[in-house]
């Protein structure tokens, strides 16, 4: 007969095999808050919105009572079937349209792995303070439509801001762990950055551009009255009270405009252009060639990149070195 584990309020004493949990659910929502404001970005599989949903985990549980198997021991510390379903669900919900999913154990091994880093940075005494903690919130808060849409969605949810802070306090004590443990070996030399540039000078291709100013009416009438005002020789900008519309690739544009756009000499002034939303008068204010950015203009998008790639590589080096010292058991 299987023993059990017993977890009651926020304490865990371990039994056996199963275990008894209560606690919170998680809003998919703040989820994907959480998702765009992460401090680490997207240089690695830590900064995929997998690392920072898990940190979301540690409350992602039902308000019902049940119990649940064990799938996961990393020391002191477990991992329930209930856990890795709800976190499956949730990081679904979050991930945009198409980004494929994880397979449920690969996600373990995720979360697994986001665990140990945690513990590494405790053992470290790696700290967060609260004014780092209040930033994270705060740009979170931002991204809602007022402070009570974000209270709300909390809320519905039955989470409270603590829960929050405590999340956010997590995520970024395993940013700094990685920042002094990992980054620190991250070195891309000029040479690197040289080969990388033109192995890949496609990649730094800019198409030709224009940048145009324009003046529109629903009327022909009024369009050409303003167009004989321009050719008397009152200022462009005058006329259109401003009028600039911004730097365009083809493509962009409507068709008509476009063609006309692309034609005009700097400083020209086209005649009027019909489209099926009124009439319009442009004005190219500078047209960009088609070209190859230079290596002094690419070497710092080509260190991110590269930087990037070996970070990925180092964090799982490290992983590695994590692992071989615990205690890990997968029942999955």
């Amino acid at each position: 007969m299987k023993e059990k584990l017993r977890v009651t309020g926020h304490g865990l004493q371990v039994t056996g095999y199963r275990l008894r949990v209560t606690g919170y659910g998680f809003n998919s929502q703040l989820a994907r808050q959480w998702r765009g404001l992460a401090p680490l970005g997207r240089t690695t599989r830590y900064s995929l919105p997998i690392l920072l949903f898990l940190m979301l985990v540690f409350v992602s549980y039902s308000q019902a009572e049940i119990v649940e198997r064990v799938v996961a021991r990393l020391n002191d510390e477990i991992i329930t079937l209930t856990e890795l379903e709800k976190a499956y669900r949730e990081l679904k919900s979050a991930l945009p349209e198409g980004e494929k999913m994880p397979s449920e154990r690969n996600l373990l091994e995720r979360m697994i792995e986001n665990r140990l880093l945690l513990q590494e940075a405790k053992r470290e005494g790696i700290r967060v303070s609260q004014g780092e903690v209040h930033e994270n919130i705060e740009r979170m808060k931002s991204t809602f439509l007022s402070e009570k849409a974000f209270e709300m969605a909390l809320e519905q949810e039955g989470m409270k801001i603590e829960d929050l802070k405590k999340r956010y306090e997590e995520e970024l004590m395993i940013k700094k762990l990685i920042d002094r443990e990992v980054k620190p070996e991250i070195e891309v030399s000029k040479k690197e950055i040289r080969e990388y540039y033109e192995k890949n000078k496609k990649r730094f291709k800019e198409e030709e551009k224009v940048k145009i100013r324009h003046i529109f009416f629903k009327d022909y009438f009024q369009a050409e009255k303003a167009l004989k005002r321009i050719k008397s020789g009152t200022n462009f900008e005058e006329v259109a009270k401003g009028g600039y519309l911004g730097s365009f690739k083809r493509g962009q544009l409507d068709r008509k405009i476009e063609e006309v756009a692309f034609n005009l000499k700097e400083g020209e002034i086209s005649s009027i252009v019909k489209t099926e939303s009124g009439c319009h008068i442009i004005k190219l204010e500078k047209k960009e060639e088609a070209r190859v950015k230079e290596l002094s203009e690419a070497k710092e998008v080509i260190r991110n990149i590269l930087s990037s790639q070996r970070m990925e590589q180092k964090i799982e080096e490290y992983l590695e070195e994590l692992k071989a010292k615990q205690e890990i058991e997968i029942s999955l």
